[in-house]
């Protein structure tokens, strides 16, 4: 029994993209030690705590700040807001396996300099394994986008040298950050000019004619779904062993009963290209995904990107063909994105 205990327990931890850094103690002094740059702290994750007073949420917040190598406060620098996935936090931009390669590309040049920002976005605020994802918008748990916008942007804008414009400002989301990146550029293209997404569910309401929500888009069997079933399969892992409901992620946020679908569509990034009236050339987006995502993400960035250009409107799209929606891909997903920011991005300049 004790054995099929642990080998559900590494299951479960291995089944989401970013879980299991958080059974990795991470010492900031000693990651900063190896970088040419440095992580501030705005948590209390080591020791003293200095997390933010949010108004909004009712409480004090985590926020991680990474400043590249040679940061000059006499220069302007580019903003990138990245915004966790689901069952990890502020943690996220900790994983040195990225931020080490990041931090090297930023010394040799082989990438802009930018300021990266990484708030938590979870309602419970604490260091929890399956802590509840906000999907970074204003739900049931809490004002998490108005968190992002009214309070974490402008602190960082007040403390750190950020160049105005909203091209200098980027929002790459992962997983479930993804949806809430996606959203919050949309709405606030004033803010935000670039915007990056892995792995993300850029349209929950999708479905077909036959109402088979695993299967890839085809623009001709493509369908808005029309009915709200929390015991619905949304992800499958290991041949189906281990699978999960969309009421896990969506009941937190949005609730249950009849108007579910309306509140999705609400915040649906599929929804809001036509909301919003998203134009060409309003905002530069790059969407990410792999090919054979466990939750059937790459149906929904296709059909996301088949109604933008059906406006016009140019995406990015790039498939890893073979990788799944698991740590491996948003490792080896997150540099190319970071590079696709740096050629999308105002560089720094003199303040």
């Amino acid at each position: 029994m004790r054995r099929l205990v642990a080998a559900l327990a590494l299951l479960a931890a291995t089944a989401s993209p970013a879980r299991a850094q958080l059974f990795e103690p991470i010492g900031l002094d000693h990651l900063n030690g190896k970088l040419c740059g440095r992580v501030v702290d705005y948590t209390s994750n080591h020791g003293a705590d200095r997390r933010l007073v949010s108004n909004v949420l009712g409480g004090p917040r985590d926020l991680y700040v990474y400043l590249p190598p040679g940061y000059n406060p006499a220069l302007s620098y580019p903003l990138i807001v990245l915004l966790h996935s689901a069952d990890v936090d502020e943690h996220g931009l900790l994983d040195p396996v990225v931020l080490k390669q990041l931090d090297r590309m930023m010394d040799r040049g082989e990438l802009g300099p930018a300021i990266i920002a990484a708030p938590d976005g979870t309602y419970e605020g604490k260091n929890r394994l399956n802590a509840t994802h906000s999907f970074w918008i204003n739900g049931l748990g809490g004002r998490f986008e108005d968190h992002l916008i009214d309070e974490v942007v402008p602190f960082l804008v007040r403390t750190y040298p950020i160049r105005p414009e909203a091209r200098a400002h980027a929002l790459l989301g992962i997983s479930a950050g993804g949806y809430g990146a996606m959203a919050i550029a949309l709405r606030h293209r004033d803010l935000f000019g670039v915007v990056a997404t892995l792995a993300g569910p850029l349209n929950m309401l999708y479905n077909t004619c036959d109402d088979r929500y695993g299967d890839d888009f085809d623009p001709a069997t493509f369908r808005e779904r029309n009915q709200y079933d929390p015991e619905m399969v949304i992800a499958r892992y290991y041949h189906g062993f281990l699978t999960r409901r969309v009421k896990r992620y969506v009941g937190p946020v949005y609730g249950s009963g009849p108007d579910v679908l309306s509140r999705i569509a609400h915040d649906n990034p599929y929804d809001l290209i036509n909301r919003t009236d998203l134009r060409p050339g309003q905002l530069e987006i790059y969407v990410n995904f792999p090919g054979r995502d466990n939750y059937n993400f790459d149906a929904q960035a296709r059909s996301f990107a088949w109604l933008a250009a059906s406006r016009g409107i140019a995406v990015d799209l790039t498939e890893n063909p073979e990788a799944h929606h698991d740590l491996r891909y948003f490792r080896a997903a997150q540099i190319p994105a970071y590079r696709w920011l740096g050629t999308h991005l105002l560089p720094p300049a003199a303040r």
